[in-house]
């Protein structure tokens, strides 16, 4: 899933606004559980807590975790820069596009060639 979004220095709102996208994405689809990552710590520290969010992207936070209330399981973790490509490559996209792209049951190819780069060998 891609939208189209405009360049914005605030890394923290950008990767907030995008976990919250993609919960409300999984609650469209039935998605019951959900293991949700981000690069941004603060973001994911602010969703993990119990506090109260009192920042500039609080009620975002807020909004966010209780829409992760409401799945059966979730877990949302922090992975580093490096490992979050493909979260980068659909990123870049939104940056370019005028109208959202979903694919379900498909991946956009450039996605598809990084998924096959990052996948474990075995």
């Amino acid at each position: 899933m891609a939208e189209p979004i405009q360049r914005n220095n605030d890394c923290d709102l950008v990767e907030c606004l995008a976990l919250w996208k993609a919960i409300h994405f999984a609650r469209e689809l039935g998605i019951r559980h959900v293991h949700l990552e981000g690069d941004s710590l603060n973001v994911i520290k602010a969703i993990n807590s119990m506090d109260v969010d009192r920042s500039h992207i609080g009620g975002i936070i807020e909004a966010t975790k209780a829409e992760i209330a409401l799945f059966t399981n979730s877990i949302c973790s922090h992975i580093r820069r490096k490992g979050n490509s493909i979260a980068h490559a659909l990123a870049r996209l939104a940056t370019s596009i005028s109208a959202p792209r979903t694919w379900l049951g498909d991946t956009y190819p450039p996605i598809r060639k990084l998924a096959a780069e990052e996948a474990p060998t075995m």
